[in-house]
């Protein structure tokens, strides 16, 4: 178990509050699975559709994508992708490109069976 405090003294990359100091926080590795990466992505398409609808769903949209972004770390670029997509959606109401995610989703799938 690692702790993570170099980033307790960086000011937040989304808002640019500082943030608390923490000590003792357990950041266990996460491995990124690329099933988990496609099923975050098609639960926030889905929420968004719901949303259109009237239902509030907004946090568990922006919760999806982050999931998926967090799942993605071994794939750099759909990894930075997703991020873009939850941050625009997040700070600005921009609908996520689903079309080029799935495109990216599927090219990382042929390369991975290549």
């Amino acid at each position: 178990m690692s702790t993570n405090n170099s980033d307790a003294s960086r000011p937040c990359k989304d808002c640019g509050k500082k943030r608390m100091r923490v000590t003792q926080v357990e950041t266990p590795p996460r491995p990124s699975c690329f099933k988990c990466v496609e099923k975050h992505i098609g639960a926030a398409m889905v929420m968004l559709s719901e949303i259109h609808n009237g239902y509030s769903y907004r946090l568990q949209l922006i919760g999806h994508l982050h999931e998926a972004e967090d799942e993605s770390q071994q794939w750099p670029q759909l990894h930075d992708l997703i991020r873009q997509a939850r941050k625009a959606y997040q700070q600005q109401d921009v609908v996520p490109d689903w079309e080029l995610l799935a495109k990216t989703l599927e090219e990382i799938k042929t390369d991975a069976r290549e």
